[in-house]
């Protein structure tokens, strides 16, 4: 605690007042603290102010993009359900199949479509596709035919015909259609 005692004076009658000042440095102290926290208030509230009319005037620009993957998808609209093998067509050594395999190719590819032949039964040692651009030999397990277009048609009609050489030892009769057909966007491959 800071005291000061005034001087006294000879000839005065000695009267002794003593003043604290630890009090009046206490008050001033907690004043100067209502002042600081009225002045940060203050500041608060201005810049609060000054940062919500910002936001009304704030703006931002960004960039969206989408990306289309390419599809296809096939349709079949008619196909053999069975093959039926005479002991002519094994003589021969392979069958033409009488019932073309009629399909319907949609696509959003920009470049084409691939077909894929897959054989599912080992009775076949290879096959002759006709019906596309040119016809195409496959092996005995079947194989992808690429198409291309220039323009895209989006959607394209097949009629797809078949000559099956037969495996050996083969016998004559009913076999359920030995090949599945799908098909892929180009871009895919």
């Amino acid at each position: 605690m800071l005291c000061h005692r005034p001087k006294v004076r000879i000839g005065q009658p000695a009267i002794a007042q003593v003043r604290c000042f630890a009090a009046a440095i206490w008050n001033l102290n907690t004043q100067n603290q209502h002042l600081g926290l009225h002045a940060a208030r203050a500041v608060l509230v201005i810049a609060g102010s000054i940062a919500a009319a910002n936001a009304r005037d704030a703006r931002a620009t960004f960039m969206v993009s989408a990306t289309v993957n390419p599809v296809a998808r096939i349709e079949t609209q008619s196909a053999p359900a069975e093959l039926m093998v005479t002991a002519a067509d094994l003589r021969r050594g392979y069958i033409d199949v009488s019932q073309p395999t009629a399909l319907t190719v949609q696509s959003n590819s920009a470049s084409g479509f691939a077909i894929d032949l897959t054989t599912v039964t080992p009775l076949l040692t290879s096959m002759i596709v006709r019906g596309l651009d040119t016809e195409f030999s496959l092996g005995p397990d079947g194989g992808t035919v690429v198409q291309r277009w220039q323009s895209p048609p989006h959607r394209v009609n097949l009629s797809l015909q078949f000559r099956l050489v037969l495996a050996p030892g083969l016998a004559a009769g009913r076999y359920p259609w030995p090949m599945r057909i799908a098909v892929r966007p180009l871009e895919a491959l």
